[in-house]
């Protein structure tokens, strides 16, 4: 409706602000959108951080020979030892196998005024040069499989040498089974929490199809031996649990019960799975990567349309006030029109009547 003044002039600021708050409503529908997916993105990014635990996990059991890596004796030629305990190393998959194939001298390390370790070894009648910006050595051709740290410089020449120990492997391998089931439970309810009526993803279709296909990894019919009997179970509340245990039994069996490899190896299996699961989620082109994808371009999309939409607004609100000052200015000189013809009117009425 209409304001008018008491002077019968039509309140400007009013209508036009009247008005505006209805044709603003669209823009507050774009930035609640915009939070949404926003908040959807970060539910996302939370549930991929996730997988990729869920992958590492998986990773410590698949990547490692025999899951553990064997630890690394070191011997030393400098028949007085005193290089002794100046170079430690461990060996993982891929390791040679007894002595490492090039003795070597550490000239130089981190620290002290030197800002890289250095060693060196003789290969092919040539000096061959390694340096680290860290005391730590890994990934060298020449050492396959090794990781060396050095403390100090060497007045000889080292060699390590690759030794399997027996009495911590089960240990590490219960605390990796268990590491696995761990981050597989926290994925699984995060998803649950997410997915849930009141969740951030309660609508979306990938979180569930995610969570389906982390439970699905409990099931391999291409073995003989079953998942739980390593302990790892599946339960009806759609969560794993692990009894450390019947893991250790079944693996301290197998050198008299050939079937407990069987059962070892279930869980290895279990493990990739797992493993290529996560992967296919977290990847550049996997699912979660996808709907990160799709909704930042949305995010994009949405802050250029509530940018177009507030440019026009203000465009539009100059508009309105110029339209409806100049009606007011119309309004104003009919009122003035109105009066002289009323004065005149008057004083045509006087006339009339004296005469």
């Amino acid at each position: 409706m209409v304001g008018i003044t008491s002077m019968n002039l039509i309140d400007v600021p009013t209508i036009v602000a009247n008005i505006m708050a209805v044709e603003s409503m669209r823009g507050t529908r774009l930035v609640e959108q915009k939070s949404a997916q926003n908040a959807q993105i970060v539910a996302y990014q939370e549930l991929n951080t996730s997988m990729a635990a869920v992958a590492t996990a998986a990773e410590a059991i698949t990547s490692a020979a025999r899951w553990v890596p064997p630890t690394t004796a070191v011997a030393f030629s400098d028949s007085s030892g005193g290089d002794i305990g100046k170079v430690s190393a461990y060996s993982s998959a891929g390791a040679v196998s007894g002595a490492s194939p090039y003795p070597f001298s550490v000239t130089s390390i981190v620290g002290g005024g030197s800002t890289t370790a250095t060693i060196s070894y003789t290969k092919n009648s040539a000096t061959v040069t390694q340096t680290s910006s860290s005391n730590t050595f890994s990934g060298l051709a020449d050492f396959p499989g090794l990781t060396i740290t050095v403390s100090g410089v060497t007045s000889g020449t080292a060699t390590v040498t690759p030794s399997a120990t027996t009495s911590s492997t089960s240990t590490v391998m219960t605390t990796a089974a268990q590491n696995l089931v761990t981050a597989l439970n926290s994925t699984l309810n995060l998803i649950k929490v997410q997915t849930a009526a009141s969740g951030t993803l309660s609508m979306d279709f990938t979180p569930q199809d995610v969570s389906q296909r982390l439970l699905s990894t409990a099931f391999d019919s291409n073995t003989l031996a079953s998942l739980s009997n390593s302990g790892i179970q599946l339960t009806k509340f759609g969560t794993f649990t692990f009894d450390s245990s019947t893991f250790s039994t079944a693996y301290d069996a197998r050198a008299t019960t050939p079937f407990s490899y069987n059962i070892i190896g279930e869980v290895a299996a279990f493990a990739a799975r797992v493993e290529a699961t996560a992967a296919a989620a977290t990847s550049v082109t996997g699912s979660l990567s996808r709907e990160i994808s799709f909704r930042q371009t949305r995010v994009t999309d949405l802050t250029q349309q509530i940018l177009d939409m507030n440019t026009a607004l203000v465009a539009r609100e100059k508009s309105l006030t110029v339209q409806y000052a100049d009606i007011n200015a119309k309004i104003s000189s009919l009122q003035s029109t109105q009066s002289y013809l009323k004065t005149t009117l008057d004083v045509f009425v006087k006339a009339l009547t004296k005469s």
